[in-house]
């Protein structure tokens, strides 16, 4: 039968080893015998050690361990940490909090770049193209868009689980390839607007190997409605205000070795916007306004293969075995619609080439500071 001191002291002790200057809170266990042992774990630890604390205290109870044969282990527990510490070439000295702190920050950079790489794609030049009867004004193309993407809190969390991130950028454009669509109205000045894109990192080779072991995937669909104040002259510009729904899902992480960092994440965003635009020529200038809103969920789940990463004896995995060092930890976080409001400021210009469409745009959101841009070529009539 596999010692229960090890198991109850491996957790605590694997954790001392580096130095007393970030080992700074102190665990008390006593169990029903009488026996009690204090410890001093580094303060981001606390909150696991204690959510196991009353399964230790029953565990060497059980077994009748007393402390003084357990204080044998933890020499042996600590040198094996000190070991992972100064020749495993990670540079957190708390990799439990590392990879729970980088999954949250990803979790926020997510909420912030998911709506911009969204509502970057379906922009047309023209503020209105006009009714669909008698003369039919539509068109359909592809689009090519792009939003900043900081991977920094995922590099960490990879590093700290024991995954080479060397490879992965620090920042990275967030890439969207969509098709989309888009009908004159009829009666009313309006038109309305779908949208529709994916991607896989994992199809993509050359992306692949450049973001290795990271990836993601996402898919998108959305529309909009745009109904022109002024529709434009010979003299005055073409103004429109709208409104948009668009919806994402998908997932980004990492994974190495036994161990995983992996985000789901879910966003609908509502899109007011008023643009304007005026056709000189074949050369059409545009600028407009929009305010998003989201309501995103995200939720993250890591896997700590620690046998390879502490690079320990069978001290620590006897604690990950009985589950008291856990492999297996989760958070996330949702945000309602009115929680993650942000105006956003876009502009570009086209060319009209007859039937053809080529537009460039761009956009930056001033809350978190995310700069995105697209390209679209499209088949129109307007």
């Amino acid at each position: 039968m596999k010692k229960v001191k090890v198991i109850a002291v491996a957790l605590i002790a694997s954790f001392m080893a580096a130095s007393a200057a970030y080992a700074d809170k102190d665990i008390t266990l006593n169990w029903s015998n009488g026996e009690t042992i204090t410890v001093t774990v580094p303060d981001d630890l606390a909150t696991i050690i204690n959510e196991h604390k009353s399964d230790i205290e029953k565990a060497l109870t059980e077994r009748n361990i007393n402390s003084a044969t357990a204080s044998g282990y933890v020499n042996q527990a600590k040198d094996a940490y000190t070991d992972f510490l100064t020749k495993s070439g990670i540079s957190t000295k708390t990799p439990y909090k590392t990879v729970v702190n980088g999954l949250n920050d990803l979790t926020d950079v997510m909420t912030d770049v998911i709506p911009n790489a969204q509502l970057q794609q379906n922009v047309w030049a023209d503020a209105w193209i006009g009714h669909i009867l008698p003369k039919p004004n539509f068109g359909f193309g592809v689009n090519a868009g792009v939003s900043k993407l900081k991977l920094d809190s995922l590099k960490s969390a990879g590093d700290a689980l024991g995954m080479d991130m060397s490879g992965v950028p620090s920042t990275m454009v967030f890439p969207v390839a969509t098709v989309d669509l888009r009908v004159g109205g009829f009666f009313l000045p309006f038109d309305v607007g779908f949208t529709i894109s994916g991607l896989d990192t994992s199809k993509i080779g050359a992306l692949d190997k450049a973001i290795s072991p990271a990836y993601f995937d996402f898919f998108t669909i959305g529309g909009d409605i745009r109904y022109a104040v002024l529709k434009g002259g010979a003299i005055l510009p073409k103004v429109s205000v709208g409104l948009g729904v668009y919806h994402m899902s998908g997932h980004i992480g990492a994974e190495k070795d036994g161990s995983a960092a992996e985000m789901d994440f879910s966003a609908t965003t509502l899109s007011l916007s008023a643009q304007v635009s005026k056709k000189l020529v074949f050369f059409v200038p545009f600028a407009g306004a929009r305010v998003m809103f989201t309501s995103s969920s995200v939720n993250w789940k890591a896997k700590a293969n620690w046998a390879k990463i502490l690079k320990t004896n069978s001290n620590i995995q006897n604690a990950i075995d009985y589950g008291i060092l856990p492999t297996h930890f989760s958070g996330g976080t949702d945000k309602g619609l009115f929680e993650h409001v942000r105006p956003v400021l876009y502009g570009g210009f086209a060319f009209d080439l007859a039937v053809i469409d080529i537009t460039l745009s761009g956009s930056y959101d001033f809350v978190s500071s995310i700069p995105s841009g697209a390209v679209s070529i499209r088949f129109a009539l307007h």
